[in-house]
């Protein structure tokens, strides 16, 4: 008992952290840092030509191309956009899966228009290429999923 009346320095800070923590620690929310594959709908398969995988093909796009500083990073979210991670991509990109032609993240890619197409200038626009993967993951159901070659 006579510890708790007089505790070492650091002991109440502590002890008053941690309180903090328990009371307060709840009312905040973060994003999941869980790897995808603790994700419910991260899907592994082993690869094939024919399908784009949001891991191995379309996060490195976005990644490179949007989700950047000052566009559509966590930090900047432009326009509440945020492109870093699948369940952002899903909720803030406005993809319709199985649907591209009508998913918004498609579509500005498509824009030709410098004030409406993404990434806006002076970047480059997405490449042929990427815009058929970006095109195939969606119609192919804009899974999580990711591929491993055995």
């Amino acid at each position: 008992m006579a510890f708790w009346k007089n505790p070492p320095r650091i002991v109440r800070p502590l002890a008053v952290g941690c309180l903090g923590l328990i009371f307060f620690g709840t009312a905040c929310q973060h994003e999941s840092l869980a790897p995808p594959n603790l994700d419910p709908d991260y899907i592994s398969s082993p690869c094939s030509p024919d399908s784009a995988y949001f891991v191995r093909d379309v996060l490195p796009i976005l990644a490179s191309n949007c989700a950047v500083s000052g566009c559509h990073d966590a930090a900047t979210r432009a326009e509440g956009v945020r492109l870093d991670h699948y369940r952002a991509v899903i909720q803030t990109g406005e993809v319709q899966p199985g649907n591209a032609q009508n998913s918004d993240l498609f579509e500005v890619c498509l824009e030709t228009r410098p004030e409406k197409r993404m990434p806006p200038p002076p970047r480059s626009p997405l490449t042929t290429a990427q815009i058929e993967t970006l095109r195939r993951w969606i119609n192919q159901g804009a899974r999580n999923n990711h591929c491993t070659d055995n």
